[in-house]
């Protein structure tokens, strides 16, 4: 098939609009090695992190990042198909749940949303809010804070339990499912951002789920073949043949 740009004349008439959305998301397979790994939160004093995630499983390790092995943390995780978030910011440790049912195949979204002492956790538009003990909000120092770990843990912080400001984290049954969409500030940016992965695990795959929609104007050859691509790394083909139209969504992995 020809690139658009080389489309004769006698084609130009025909009119196609196409939007194609793509949503990124990658798998976990809950190996006792699998983990993805991302830039620090900039948590700020009125932070926000937001992710969604889909699962078959009611308990598994979503996401966790601390100060280092100090006091501060934040862990979010699935126990028995509700959600924990579990936090210290230094008077203490802090358990939110909201949610129910969790493990049931969809998607799910998770936000996070810091405003000094309270700390609200959201899953579909349904949130809680916990108040911090102390008189010091912030997370940690940036510099000295540890990544975003999503799905389970580096297995080298095995033997640098130290580093953890929550130990335990290193024991909790890893997420099996997929995520998409974490969204948050990192580094010295404080506007929240969509976050690539730094480094994962060799298991870890990605996904590109397509949707596309077209309109067919009109078509004045009848022998018009459009090979359209609405993004490069989008495989979204919509020919048109004798004023029909025929689509091939392809998935990449």
């Amino acid at each position: 098939m020809r690139h658009p740009s080389l489309i004769p004349a006698p084609l130009l008439p025909v009119v196609l609009l196409l939007v194609c959305q793509v949503a990124r998301s990658f798998l976990l397979e809950g190996s006792a090695t699998s983990y993805a790994q991302f830039r620090k939160w900039n948590a700020g004093l009125n932070g926000t992190l937001e992710f969604e995630f889909k699962t078959e499983q009611g308990n598994g390790l979503l996401l966790y990042t601390d100060d280092g092995g100090t006091y501060d943390f934040f862990e979010v995780k699935l126990v028995e198909s509700a959600l924990r978030l579990r936090y210290n910011l230094g008077g203490g440790a802090q358990i939110v749940t909201v949610g129910h049912d969790l493990g049931d195949g969809h998607w799910h979204k998770v936000q996070i949303t810091r405003c000094n002492e309270n700390t609200t956790l959201t899953v579909d538009g349904v949130g809680a809010v916990s108040t911090s003990r102390g008189k010091e909000f912030e997370f940690g120092k940036l510099a000295g804070n540890s990544d975003v770990y999503v799905g389970g843990m580096p297995s080298w912080y095995n033997s640098k339990l130290t580093l953890l400001a929550l130990p335990s984290v290193i024991f909790e049954p890893r997420f099996n499912g997929f995520i998409r969409n974490l969204v948050y500030a990192d580094g010295e940016n404080t506007m929240p951002r969509r976050q690539e992965m730094k480094s994962r695990d060799a298991k870890v795959r990605k996904y590109f789920g397509m949707r596309c929609y077209k309109k067919i104007c009109s078509s004045k050859s009848p022998n018009a073949i459009l090979d359209l691509n609405c993004r490069s790394s989008c495989k979204c083909f919509v020919t048109v043949i004798n004023d029909q139209t025929f689509e091939d969504l392809s998935e990449i992995t």
